[in-house]
């Protein structure tokens, strides 16, 4: 038996004491876990998680998939109204530029100083234009709606 030093007798776990005390001395101090630690153990974690039975992870990969279609599904939706709606700007924009070309091209033909072709296609560029803008919107509402 060693002799213990917290009570001055005799006991079996005294060395064991010891040997603890004088291998604490030698180890170096532990540092706190690192983000690549922490998320290690998170990944090691989510692995077995995953790893379980089929029927559950079946059930978590179909749950998955399904709320990540509705996002995109919702995503997509309205990105293609803000397109619509851009577009139809765009479209009324060149409208209104177009429209007055036709009005300059008209003021021409009236003083006999341009034909009439460049009036008529000064004017079908700009009702094609308008149709395009209105037409743009107007898919936007019922899409929005919900009825088409």
């Amino acid at each position: 038996m060693a002799w213990c030093e917290c009570d001055g007798q005799h006991c079996r776990a005294g060395w064991r004491r010891r040997y603890n005390e004088r291998m604490s001395d030698l180890r170096p101090p532990q540092s706190p876990l690192t983000w690549s630690q922490l998320l290690g153990t998170g990944a090691g974690k989510l692995f077995r998680r995953a790893k379980g039975t089929p029927e559950r992870n079946q059930r978590w990969f179909h749950g998955l998939r399904a709320g990540t279609g509705a996002f995109w599904q919702t995503v997509r939706h309205t990105l293609h109204l803000l397109f619509l709606e851009v577009s139809g700007v765009v479209f009324l924009t060149f409208t209104v530029v177009v429209a007055g070309a036709f009005l300059r091209e008209w003021h021409k033909y009236t003083m006999h100083q341009s034909g009439v072709e460049r009036v008529v296609v000064a004017g079908a560029l700009s009702a094609m234009f308008f149709y395009f803008g209105l037409s743009s919107f107007w898919r936007a509402s019922r899409k929005r709606s919900g009825s088409s």
